[in-house]
């Protein structure tokens, strides 16, 4: 029977456990199409905003990537100095000399030189350019930036000369460029592109790598940097998106060492001077300069993950160190997302389903804790980007719909239960099962109970003075008397029996001392029948509860709705409750009020104080059973003396099993008689006179009955 309970259970739980994990698939492609909308996917970059901001790496920034800033104070330096902007191509041509000097690795230009300079009346245009593009020459290592455009009004031939050989097919082609003139063209190593693209936010957060105009493939600035620079032969790819653009590792705010241009230029004098520079030689050795304007009307305002005010040349250093470096952000694919987030969903779905709302809400809060944790930690260690975006639209989805679902089910079963069990369970029981339904298994289940029931003994007697009404009313009194009782010990008045009842104690909610309950309910109806004994006058209800009789068993039974589509009720059935309504009518046989199984007594003999009363086999059983009286409650301070008669009984049934009536009933006598005045013995010893009169020709002590 327990296998096949259990079996029954495990089945019930896969196909909820299947079920909900059908449905937290469901919810997480819905998630993964939501995840895909442009609404979303902006959200997601604000996470990753919020990612670099939480944590900010400068110190991981290369140390070999240096900006020069044509700042405020450079341009107010030459202003007192008699020099407006823009500066004398000269200038240029100076600092890159000075560059040349110091060794530096590379020199990028985050500025376009697309005209002549201007004329001055110190110098005219194309000396102060030859002396730039002579310096650009000199040092080798030049890479000047250039614009391409959309539209074709801008072209330069010779750029093509600077193209590269990887190539991107579906990138759109541009059809004009803004390209450095000529000297400087013939003049610098490469060429980079310095176009950006910032998302519909405006924020900057990816780079393309590769850029089309008309047939051919041009390079971004650093990414043209990093191939001329570094070995690119080992295999390293830097990572893309469908559309070639690369995701940028910010460091933070400021992370690169930068120099005021004016600082630069005035090394680079004193370095001709044979003086002491302000930025030494070995400051710039093997570094990558990056020439970028940082002043007020120069400023190409540029926005980050950090700030909505950026140095543009802060994009190609970035990007440069982070090539360099291989400080790559690792872009999980679309599936292991999918199956994160279903990782998540699905326990949300089990616990709120399954527990009750408190631990539910914990385990979940958690679970949620625990996500963002190893979102963080990932992306702190090893700069992972799970899509947080996607986990928290379906936590969100998941959380919200099966609430609803349990909280619409949860009503519904609220309902059920205070319908069916209103008016059989205390209010406080009733409570229980409606915060946890799961205690209640109402389609019907084998449990462990007890099972209580009464009678009115002599009935029929004492109603036939009483007109319907009064009889009505007497009882009514009495069976609230009754069933206060079996409330206050959370049992559960299963049904009325005319003039009694039946009682269920672990059951609906299953508990361990549930014989315990019943037998304090019973001994609380005997403690109010002793009171009542002593009273000279008493009610018509209170003779009723003289006349009450309990026959109580344990044992497994199947509890739960049963009866018809039309009419259900939560009862039990069962061997052990056809034994208890047995027991009840024992009583009339001992002229008892409280008869107990041996199953019961069992469980409740460290409480109780009982004494066994015989042994008996009711009709369509192969097996005896002892039955008990429940006499008083087990306490330190009992005064076991007025119990001897108990002892002198056991005496009597074991006499009286083991054949010798008359010894037994030598015994029973003296009980029936003052001071013991017991019924039951009474009984027994009328039994052993009969005995004696008329052995049987074998005897085994158990009263067997014929009558159910």
């Amino acid at each position: 029977m327990n296998n096949r309970k259990n079996r029954i259970r495990l089945t019930k739980l896969y196909k909820k456990w299947y079920a909900l994990l059908i449905a937290s698939v469901l919810i997480t492609s819905l998630v993964w199409l939501f995840s895909s909308a442009p609404f979303f996917k902006d959200i997601e970059m604000k996470m990753l905003d919020y990612r670099f901001q939480l944590d900010p790496v400068p110190e991981k920034a290369d140390t070999n990537i240096v900006i020069i800033a044509i700042d405020d104070g450079s341009l107010d330096f030459f202003s007192e100095n008699g020099i407006s902007w823009p500066w004398p191509r000269s200038f240029y041509g100076y600092v890159v000399n000075y560059l040349t000097a110091t060794g530096a690795r590379s020199v990028i230009f985050d500025m376009q030189f697309y005209e002549k300079d201007i004329e001055r009346e110190e110098t005219t245009a194309q000396e102060t350019d030859n002396i730039f593009a002579e310096a650009i020459k000199n040092n080798m290592k030049v890479y000047l930036g250039v614009q391409l455009l959309k539209d074709a009004s801008n072209f330069h031939a010779k750029v093509n000369d600077f193209s590269t050989a990887e190539q991107h097919p579906d990138l759109i082609p541009f059809k004009g460029i803004r390209a450095p003139i000529e000297p400087f063209l013939l003049s610098n190593r490469s060429i980079g592109v310095i176009n950006t693209a910032p998302d519909n936010d405006g924020i900057i957060r990816r780079v393309g790598l590769l850029f089309k105009l008309k047939e051919h493939y041009f390079a971004q600035m650093a990414y043209r940097v990093w191939q001329d620079e570094y070995d690119t032969s080992r295999g390293i790819k830097i990572p893309v998106d469908k559309n070639g653009d690369y995701l940028l590792n910010w460091y933070g705010q400021s992370a690169f060492k930068t120099y005021p241009f004016k600082a630069l230029i005035s090394s680079a004098s004193a370095y001709m001077n044979n003086s002491q520079p302000i930025i030494s030689l070995s400051a710039l050795k093997n570094k990558h300069i990056i020439f970028g304007a940082t002043a007020a009307g120069l400023y190409d305002l540029k926005s980050n993950s950090y700030s909505k005010v950026m140095p543009g040349m802060e994009i190609w250093a970035t990007a440069l160190s982070n090539y360099i470096n291989h400080d790559f952000i690792t872009i999980v694919p679309s599936w292991f997302n999918f199956v994160i987030t279903l990782f998540l969903v699905f326990p949300i779905m089990l616990f709120i389903s399954n527990l009750l709302p408190k631990k539910a809400n914990l385990i979940i809060l958690a679970l949620l804790i625990f996500m963002l944790a190893v979102n963080f930690f990932l992306w702190k260690l090893y700069r992972v980007q799970l899509n947080f975006t996607m986990q928290m639209l379906g936590f969100t989805i998941s959380y919200l719909l099966i609430n609803t679902l349990s909280y619409l089910l949860e009503g519904k079963s609220r309902r059920e239960i205070r319908k069916i069990f209103t008016r059989y369970l205390h209010n406080d029981v009733i409570k229980q099962l409606e915060d946890d339904p799961n205690k209640v298994q109402l389609g019907g289940q084998e449990i462990t109970a007890t099972v209580l029931y009464t009678d009115i003994y002599n009935f029929t007697t004492l109603s036939e003075t009483k007109t319907p009404s009064e009889l009505v009313q007497d009882l009514n009194e009495y069976f609230k008397t009754l069933i206060d009782f079996v409330f206050q010990y959370e049992g559960l008045l299963d049904k009325y029996t005319g003039d009694g009842i039946m009682a269920l104690f672990g059951a609906p909610i299953e508990r361990d001392d549930h014989a315990l309950l019943a037998c304090r309910t019973a001994y609380s109806h005997k403690k109010l029948r002793e009171e009542l004994e002593q009273k000279q006058e008493l009610t018509a209800t209170e003779k009723l509860h003289l006349q009450t009789r309990i026959g109580i068993n344990s044992g497994p039974l199947v509890a739960g709705n049963i009866g018809g589509e039309k009419r259900m009720d939560y009862t039990a059935i069962g061997d052990t409750v056809n034994l208890a309504a047995r027991l009840e009518g024992v009583n009339k046989i001992y002229q008892t009020n409280i008869i107990i199984s041996q199953a019961t007594h069992e469980q409740i003999k460290e409480h109780f104080l009982c004494r066994e009363l015989d042994s008996l086999m009711v009709k369509g059983k192969t097996e005896p059973t002892c039955i008990f009286e429940i006499i008083d409650v087990i306490a330190e301070t009992m005064d076991l003396s007025k119990f001897v008669w108990i002892d002198m009984y056991k005496q009597g049934l074991g006499f009286y099993r083991e054949g010798k009536w008359q010894e037994a009933g030598e015994i029973f006598e003296e009980l029936s008689g003052d001071p013991y005045n017991d019924n039951a013995s009474q009984v027994m010893l009328t039994r052993c006179m009969y005995l004696l009169e008329f052995p049987p020709k074998k005897w085994d002590g158990i009263l067997r009955l014929d009558v159910k």
